[in-house]
């Protein structure tokens, strides 16, 4: 609720059109419409929670306690094709996760360059962009790329979402190239533009292609803790993975069956990307050198 009060406030939507507290503060920035129904609210709680209550003879177990697992199941993900909830949201995760990878990747070269630029500005100017976007955590970036940068602009959340993961996960990226091209010996760029190649050429060449073979173990933990931590995107309205079974939940009452299968997926396609990257890295990787690195041929 506090999302679409953020949302209204920053004219991402026209209205709200939902039950809606009327607090003091909200109706500073909120023109309620006038009191069409009122409700009594009350507290429900079990008996035996109550202090100086006598305990209850039976507890009333939840409503799906009962249930054999297979009804469970069919409850969860068969009825109201409650299934394609799920789907919709990997597709969604999937592609905030591959945009940010690509736009994450992309930026985290151009500051990694700005970050040993032989030109003080540039240097600072990326030290700074690091320090802040490490120190920030993630979601509190999201918010402000969505709630304050695009809050002018009609844009996808998705597109916004893969801005501010690819945002933040270039701080840690450039950081990574830089260390890989500083681990590889000087004295091979010297060389091969002593053998006649330039500067450019013998970086692409020489350089280039031994610090990418160091950066890729690292990179690959980077890439799957990104694609994990799309899982707030529900803060800006975006249903994914996560927010699918929250959903789902939240119709079923049963937590058990959607967050299982919310932390499976998960944890298969971090697999899958985890082998995917594997494979990359094999292929980079000289034959001489395969034997003990921790990737089968």
């Amino acid at each position: 609720m506090s999302g679409q009060i953020a949302a209204l406030a920053s004219g991402r939507i026209e209205a709200i059109a939902c039950l809606l507290v009327m607090t003091e503060e909200r109706r500073k920035r909120v023109a309620f419409s006038d009191e069409l129904i009122a409700f009594v609210a009350c507290v429900v709680t079990r008996q035996d929670r109550i202090a100086g209550a006598a305990p209850a003879a039976t507890a009333t177990p939840p409503p799906e306690a009962g249930l054999p697992l297979g009804l469970r199941i069919r409850a969860n993900l068969v009825d109201e094709g409650r299934y394609r909830l799920i789907l919709e949201g990997l597709f969604v995760t999937c592609v905030i996760s591959v945009l940010a990878t690509l736009f994450g990747t992309v930026f985290g070269g151009v500051v990694c360059a700005g970050r040993m630029s032989p030109r003080p500005l540039l240097r600072q100017a990326a030290a700074v962009y690091i320090w802040c976007l490490r120190g920030v955590p993630v979601l509190v970036v999201l918010m402000i790329i969505y709630y304050v940068v695009f809050a002018s602009f009609h844009v996808s959340p998705i597109l916004v979402a893969a801005v501010a993961f690819g945002l933040n996960a270039a701080a840690y990226i450039a950081e990574m190239l830089r260390s890989a091209i500083q681990s590889v010996d000087r004295g091979q760029l010297e060389a091969g533009v002593a053998g006649g190649f330039t500067r450019a050429q013998a970086f692409r060449l020489i350089v280039l292609p031994q610090a990418l073979r160091q950066v890729l173990p690292v990179y690959k933990g980077e890439v799957i803790s990104l694609f994990k931590m799309t899982s707030v995107v529900g803060y800006i309205a975006v249903q994914d993975i996560t927010k699918a079974g929250d959903i789902i939940r939240s119709r079923t009452f049963d937590a058990f069956i959607p967050l299982l299968v919310t932390a499976a997926i998960y944890l298969v396609l971090a697999w899958l990307i985890a082998w995917a990257l594997e494979r990359v890295e094999l292929q980079v990787t000289p034959p001489h050198q395969r034997q003990g690195t921790g990737v089968a041929p």
